[in-house]
């Protein structure tokens, strides 16, 4: 834990908590605030739908942009501009000036600075601690847990305050995150400045990287449609609570909320854990231990199925982005790093409009369990794929090993 005596990782991390809070607030009320406003799942999935598509579509040069302004610079600029985007949806609506295009224009605008934040949150990390494996591993487990945190209190807190408070003005508590974050990054976090290796790479640099390298281009497609599935699952839960659970909002924070809790957990076991097993083998066995929690979702019964279902999931969640996130992060080159880490992060966004469009068109036809069955299966397959890659990536490795000796 002594990389939390460094101020800046540790401003970083309490940032991390704040907007990840509010933004979890966010996936609960914005989506459920459609659903029971228009109660059209289709009209629901379009609002997530208007998130994604400008990480898809911009998420390439976005990284590209990340790379020559630098990391803390792109933080900045990013709370900052989606703190008043976010604030505008409560704002018109109370107005009664929020007719459904402006409200997608309004989180399309928000999307557009995802994937350059995505991309520089994830690669300041080696920026503060250094490039070793187990010390990147540790500081990303940390993150995991500060994040892990968010879930479990933003949608519990979510289900509570839309009681309160209404759907749209829960939008005002992640606005205000966001703000919390700027502030934050702005007073106490300044990484090293690192001479560049070379002239600035271009925003495809990271796809060309990604698909020259042998592990990484199995595991970007598996990751993209494992990305995918989720987005599915998590468009399928609030139709699921309607239709299933008396449409009861605190049944949907609950869930939700112990997928949180579950992560959370989850990350502090990872800590120590990545000091003692391999990155590979501990990864490979929690994902597959996570997917096999998931398939209580489908099971039919009370709502305390998937509430197991849930926080196991989250529990071995945590165990693989931390270990996964650092093995992507390091087998890239500090050149060509935030451009890839966006183009990984882009390539996961690019079919989850098609995916929603498909799974708002299902769910409003289809008993919700029988299209989470579906989506189920289609992730099963892809966290397959993942792990026959990380065997063969393990057995090359150790092959090599032996070479050398």
């Amino acid at each position: 834990m002594n990389l939390l005596r460094d101020p800046r990782l540790a401003a970083l991390l309490v940032a991390e908590v704040v907007s990840s809070i509010g933004t979890q607030m966010t996936w609960l009320a914005l989506p459920w605030f459609v659903l029971r406003t228009t109660g059209s799942a289709e009209r629901m999935t379009w609002v997530i739908i208007a998130e994604v598509l400008p990480i898809a579509v911009l998420g390439f040069w976005g990284g590209g942009i990340a790379a020559r302004a630098g990391t803390r610079r792109t933080m900045l600029v990013c709370d900052l501009a989606r703190a008043p985007l976010l604030a505008a949806i409560p704002a018109l609506h109370a107005a009664g000036r929020l007719p459904f295009p402006v409200l997608l224009l309004l989180v399309a605008a928000t999307g557009v600075f995802i994937a350059p934040y995505f991309s520089v949150q994830r690669a300041i990390v080696p920026e503060l601690v250094g490039e070793e494996e187990h010390r990147v591993a540790e500081a990303t487990a940390l993150f995991q847990a500060a994040s892990r945190s968010a879930i479990f209190i933003g949608p519990v807190a979510a289900g509570l305050l839309i009681a309160v408070m209404g759907n749209a003005n829960v939008l005002y508590v992640d606005a205000a995150s966001y703000l919390v974050s700027f502030v934050l990054v702005a007073l106490f976090v300044h990484p090293p400045e690192v001479a560049a290796e070379g002239p600035p790479r271009g925003a495809l640099s990271g796809v060309r990287f990604l698909f020259g390298d042998r592990l990484l281009r199995v595991w970007t497609p598996a990751f993209t449609l494992v990305d995918v599935s989720w987005q599915l699952i998590f468009a399928s839960l609030p139709v699921l609570v309607v239709t299933e659970y008396d449409a009861n909002p605190r049944v949907l924070g609950v869930l939700l909320g112990a997928l949180g809790g579950g992560a959370l957990v989850g990350a502090f076991v990872s800590i120590p854990a990545v000091r003692r097993f391999p990155a590979l083998t501990l990864g490979s066995s929690a994902f597959a231990l996570q997917m096999a929690s998931l398939w209580l979702l489908a099971v039919p019964g009370s709502w305390l199925v998937p509430l197991v279902g849930m926080a196991l999931a989250g529990f071995f969640m945590s165990n693989v982005n931390a270990l996964i996130q650092t093995l992507v992060m390091l087998r890239m080159p500090r050149d060509v790093r935030t451009q890839g880490i966006a183009a990984f992060g882009v390539l996961q966004c690019v079919c989850s409009p098609l995916g929603l469009l498909l799974a708002g068109w299902a769910l409003a036809r289809y008993d919700t369990r029988s299209v989470l069955t579906v989506v189920l299966a289609l992730d099963t397959l892809a966290v397959a794929t993942f792990i026959a890659a990380a065997l063969v990536e393990r057995s090359t490795l150790a092959a090599a090993a032996a070479t050398e000796q």
